[in-house]
C-alpha cells in the first residue's frame, strides 16, 4: 500500500518493458525450472522433488509453497513451479501463452488470487483451444480475502460468480482447494480421460464405497447397473449373500486374486463403465494380494481410468503402488472421499474439452 513502492514497481516496469526484459515477480519467492536442474528459490528442500509434467504458476509464495510440500509427501511430479508475485509484466496471460508451447509441460497449474487484465488472460487460454488441461484454484472471493489479495499481490479479486463462468466458458476447470488442485492435476498427468460418467465401485469393504458413492452422487457421477453380461461374469466370483451390483463388495474375495481381478476385468469389459473406483484397505494378512493385483493392472493396461485408494499401514505396500502408478495402471489417494472427488473432476474436465469456447475475443 505504500504509494513509493507502488512508484518504483511502475518506474521498473517501464525500464523492463523499454528494454525488452520480462521479469518474474517483484514480491515472489522464485522458480523452479526441472528440465534446466534451476532452483531459482529461497527453498533448497524444492531440489528434492520428483521430475514431472505439471507446472505451477502461482501468485503466492505460501501456496506454492504448500502445493510443493504436499507433493512431496505424495510423490507428485513438477516440470516447473514459477512465483509470479506482483506480475511486473510477466503475469498470467504470459506464462499461459509460454507453457502451451513448452514441451516439457503437459498440465498447467495455476493458484490465482486476482488477475488486473482477465480479458486477456482468458483470450489466451481460449486461442489454445484445450491444447492442455488449465486446472485452477483462485481464491479472494470472501471481503476480507479480497482486501488481503489486493494487499498482498496487488490484485482485485472479484466476485466468484464471475470468475467461475467466464472460466469455465474458457474451458479451465476450476477447483476448490489447494488439495484438490493437486490431486486433480496429478490425475491428469497420469490417467486416461473417462469418456462420460459411467463409474463401477469395486470396494474390499462396504463402508468406503458407500463414502465414495456419496462424493459420486453428489457430483453428478453414475453408478451404474451393469450390463447383464457383466453382472453374471461377477456373480461368479462373490456367493450369493455378497453385494455383488454396482457398488460391489469384494469383501468375500479378500484373499483371491484372481477372483478380485476377474471382478475388475468385467467391470472394464462394461460398456456403461467409463472408469474404475478400487478401494480397499489391507494389512500384512493380505501382503500377497496386491503383488498378483499388481501383474495382473500392469500386464491387462487398463484403457479407462482406475482411480483407487488402496490404503495399508506404512511400509507395507508403498513400493508396490508407486510402481502401479509408475505405470499408469491407476492412481491412488489416501481417502475414498479424495479418490471419488478426482474422478468426478475429470469427469467435469472431460465435459469442458467437449463443450465449445467462445472466440478468442471474450
Amino acid at each position: 500500500d505504500d504509494p513509493a513502492g507502488t512508484n518504483l514497481h511502475e518506474k521498473i516496469a517501464v525500464i523492463a518493458n523499454n528494454s525488452g526484459i520480462p521479469v518474474i515477480g517483484p514480491n515472489t519467492f522464485g522458480m523452479i525450472n526441472f528440465q534446466a536442474r534451476l532452483n531459482a528459490s529461497f527453498t533448497p528442500e524444492f531440489s528434492r522433488l520428483k521430475e514431472g509434467s505439471i507446472t505451477l504458476a502461482s501468485q503466492s509464495g505460501g501456496i506454492a509453497h504448500l502445493l510443493g510440500f504436499l507433493a512431496m509427501r505424495g510423490d507428485v511430479g513438477f516440470s516447473k513451479i514459477i512465483g509470479l508475485g506482483n506480475r511486473l509484466n510477466v503475469d498470467f496471460s504470459e506464462i499461459i501463452d509460454y507453457l502451451m508451447d513448452d514441451e516439457a509441460t503437459r498440465i498447467i497449474m495455476l493458484y490465482m488470487e486476482g488477475i488486473d487484465n482477465p480479458t486477456h488472460f482468458l483470450a489466451a487460454v481460449k486461442k489454445h483451444q484445450h491444447k492442455k488441461p488449465v486446472i485452477i484454484y483462485k481464491t479472494g472471493s470472501a471481503e476480507k480475502s479480497n482486501q488481503a489479495a489486493k494487499s498482498h499481490t496487488g490484485s482485485m479479486a472479484g466476485k466468484p460468480e464471475i470468475y467461475q463462468g467466464a472460466f469455465s466458458q474458457a474451458g479451465i476447470l476450476s477447483l476448490n482447494s489447494a488439495q484438490s488442485l493437486l490431486d486433480t492435476g496429478k490425475a491428469l498427468a497420469a490417467a486416461h480421460l473417462p469418456t462420460g460418467d459411467g463409474v463401477a465401485v469395486l470396494s474390499g469393504q462396504a463402508g468406503p464405497a458407500l463414502a465414495a458413492c456419496d462424493i459420486c452422487e453428489a457430483y453428478g457421477l453414475n453408478i451404474v447397473d451393469f450390463e447383464p453380461s457383466t453382472q453374471e461374469s461377477i456373480n461368479t466370483f462373490l456367493p450369493p449373500l455378497a453385494l455383488r451390483t454396482n457398488p460391489v463388495d469384494m469383501g468375500p474375495a479378500w484373499y483371491d486374486a484372481s477372483a478380485q481381478s476377474g471382478i475388475i476385468r468385467a467391470a472394464m469389459n462394461d460398456h456403461q463403465v467409463n472408469a474404475i473406483l478400487l478401494l480397499t484397505m489391507f494389512a500384512s494378512a493380505n501382503a500377497n494380494l496386491l503383488e498378483e493385483l499388481s501383474v495382473f493392472l500392469t500386464e491387462s493396461k487398463p484403457t479407462k481410468p482406475i482411480i483407487s485408494c488402496i490404503l495399508a499401514p506404512p511400509g507395507i505396500w508403498d513400493e508396490s503402488i508407486r510402481k502401479l502408478e509408475e505405470s499408469g495402471s491407476l492412481v491412488n489417494y489416501p481417502t475414498p472421499e479424495r479418490a471419488a472427488m478426482t474422478l468426478a473432476n475429470l469427469v467435469k474436465y472431460r465435459s469442458l474439452q467437449l463443450r465449445p469456447t467462445s472466440d478468442s475475443k471474450g
